[in-house]
């Protein structure tokens, strides 16, 4: 499923590595398909329209960078933090965001189809028609998160804490809740 990762890769200038410090870097439009850049430093880095398909992300630094319309497919943000990142329109498919911070990010349009989520923090986060079909919601805080017209469809949100989510429109056919699953009063 993953490709084999590559250590050390210098493009656009930036040497691309594990623990990089690429702070700001101006990265759109490039390939960087089955990178290292697990505890890598891109904060605020530009990065729409990129392909980091197969990328690991593991406790990298994304918050506030420009991911949209990025393709990020299987994907590894594990404990990774994107505060306040754009990510709308990305490809996240199959992702693997556990223990992700993510709070106030906007993921509108985005296509998060089985990617899982465990244990991540979502609140506040936009995610007004995006896909997560399939995904693994499980434990996440998406209080105060906008999932209006989001896809839900199949969706496991045992133990998931949604109360001042707005769900208007969401589709939540065959979704999984168990009793410690917190939903909105209006729903």
């Amino acid at each position: 499923m993953f490709l084999k990762l590559r250590k050390v890769k210098k493009i656009n200038g930036y040497v691309v590595s594990p623990d990089a410090n690429l702070k700001r870097a101006e990265l759109a439009n490039t390939q960087l398909q089955g990178l290292n850049l697990s505890g890598a430093n891109l904060f605020a880095a530009k990065l729409s329209s990129s392909d980091l398909s197969n990328v690991n992300l593991s406790n990298a630094d994304l918050s506030n960078a420009k991911l949209d319309s990025a393709r990020l497919n299987y994907v590894i943000l594990k404990n990774a933090k994107l505060e306040g990142a754009n990510l709308s329109g990305a490809q996240l498919n199959h992702a693997v965001l556990t223990g992700a911070r993510i709070s106030r990010v906007i993921l509108r349009n985005a296509n998060l189809r089985n990617a899982d989520l465990k244990n991540a923090d979502l609140r506040g986060t936009d995610l007004e028609n995006a896909n997560l079909s399939q995904a693994n919601l499980s434990d996440c805080d998406l209080r105060g998160s906008d999932l209006q017209r989001a896809n839900l469809s199949g969706a496991n949100l045992s133990g998931a804490k949604l109360d001042g989510a707005n769900l208007d429109g969401a589709n939540l056919d065959k979704i999984q809740s168990n009793e410690t699953t917190v939903l909105p009063d209006s729903f």
